[in-house]
């Protein structure tokens, strides 16, 4: 068993050497809590005034398709707030993947933009790096691990810890540094916990379904579901229901079912499929849904997720407890609120630990352990590589095609803003980490080591 010194250089260690990239996906992932906030903030083409008639998912997708007659036209997601736009997806040549923002009171376009908004952008680099080389969700969810390496380290060396909740010693320079990263550390434990869980949750999940079954969902399309939706019994080519009359026959099927997304091209041809909320405790909405023959309105499947094995319900908790999303904005501010402060403490464990060792036996040469450099030069070289897999994966899957050539999806302004904003920020802090690790601040006073705490 580790002594509780070694516990501590386990806990620095695994700070230090993967810290850096720690902190940008911890960073990419705050910002990814609140992406459709600011979405919102940035582009008033996703801003309504609310009016006391909804429009209906048949007065919706009537808009869009008279609108967008020559595009593919896959779904109506609702709207998340009453001052939001709802949003449909279509596609087509000349559009590429493309957002379509409706009016969801008076049914009418407010705007259309690439698929690649801040949100898709903060997303996808938080996920997998843009699918890099792909392994970009290997490389992203391997890191949980180091976070729970370090938070258990923590928690093995730092003696007596769930008495020190309400203790904080004053001072100067490190100590109080020490003393801030120790007690902020303990009050955010709960959730650098349930980051560490469910991102090795995600790697579970991909290495199943990379190397041992390939199954994606519990029941779905394609060769990727456990259980196969039956395609409806009439061909594709026949009349299909009104929309508004598919939704009742799906609303009497399941009376409890809050419809938040209605997809007339997920299914198979000829049928709808919904998904929504249905007062079950963290899942995601498409752990509820329905397929309906759009010929007749029978129903194909109906997916219920308290009726979901154990494990596939697992895997539709896991998005609620990893962005918070499950209250609304006051469930994703707190978790904004405790991300930032899981950037904090990796930005602050490595400072206390350069400034650490460059005032112990042998100054400044110490605080540079042999693989630190080695480490900052791979993450520097992976996020470099990422933004060549970013615009490649821009490309290829969302825009459109111009004299035969795929080309990069235009951005709107406030989209633009807010990717180019983060990047630098982003850019800032990694440039800041860098120089305090190469020079850190000597404090000459109040040292808190591992020593006293022994």
């Amino acid at each position: 068993m580790p002594a509780n010194r070694d516990w501590f250089r386990i806990h620095s260690f695994t700070g230090v050497i993967t810290g850096l990239m720690l902190f940008v996906i911890c960073f990419s992932g705050t910002f990814a809590v609140v992406s459709h906030e600011l979405d919102w903030l940035a582009n008033p083409e996703l801003r309504v005034q609310p009016l006391e008639r909804r429009a209906t998912w048949g007065e919706l997708a009537e808009t869009v398709e008279n609108e967008f007659s020559d595009a593919d036209f896959y779904s109506i997601s609702a709207p998340l707030y009453p001052v939001s736009t709802a949003t449909a997806e279509i596609e087509s040549e000349h559009l590429g993947l493309t957002r379509v923002h409706l009016n969801p009171y008076t049914a009418e376009v407010t705007g259309r933009s690439s698929f690649v908004d801040f949100h898709r952008f903060i997303r996808n680099f938080h996920m997998n790096l843009f699918q890099i080389g792909g392994i970009g969700l290997y490389l992203v969810t391997l890191f949980s691990i180091t976070l729970l390496v370090s938070l258990t380290a923590a928690l093995l060396f730092y003696r007596r810890w769930w008495r020190r909740f309400f203790r904080f010693r004053t001072g100067n320079g490190r100590v109080l540094l020490s003393e801030s990263h120790k007690t902020a550390g303990l009050w955010s434990l709960w959730f650098v916990a349930l980051m560490a869980v469910t991102g090795i949750w995600y790697l579970i999940e991909a290495a199943r379904l990379d190397f041992f079954d390939g199954k994606f969902s519990h029941a779905g399309i394609g060769p990727t579901a456990v259980n196969a939706v039956p395609a409806p019994a009439a061909s594709p080519g026949t009349d299909r229901l009104p929309l508004d009359t598919l939704i009742e026959r799906i609303r009497t099927a399941r009376p409890g079912l809050d419809i938040r997304m209605v997809g007339p091209g997920i299914s198979h041809p000829g049928a709808l499929y919904v998904e929504g909320d249905a007062g079950h405790v963290l899942v995601r909405s498409r752990a509820n849904f329905v397929h309906v023959d759009a010929g007749n309105g029978r129903i194909l499947y109906n997916q219920d997720a308290s009726r979901l094995p154990l494990y596939w319900r697992l895997s539709e908790t896991a998005d609620p407890l990893h962005f918070g999303d499950f209250g609304g904005l006051w469930s994703k501010s707190f978790w904004f609120v405790f991300g930032l402060v899981l950037c904090g403490l990796i930005f602050t464990g490595t400072w206390l630990h350069a400034s650490r060792l460059a005032t112990s036996r042998g100054g400044e040469a110490r605080h540079r352990w042999p693989a630190t450099w080695a480490a900052v030069t791979v993450t520097v070289v992976v996020l470099v590589a990422s933004v060549q897999a970013g615009f490649d994966q821009a490309r290829e899957a969302y825009g459109p095609v111009v004299d035969g050539v795929k080309q990069l999806p235009a951005l709107t302004p406030g989209a633009r803003a807010l990717i180019v904003s983060w990047i630098a920020i982003t850019v800032a802090l990694m440039a800041l980490w860098i120089l305090l690790l190469w020079r850190p601040p000597a404090f000459s006073s109040g040292r808190s080591g591992i020593r006293r705490r022994r």
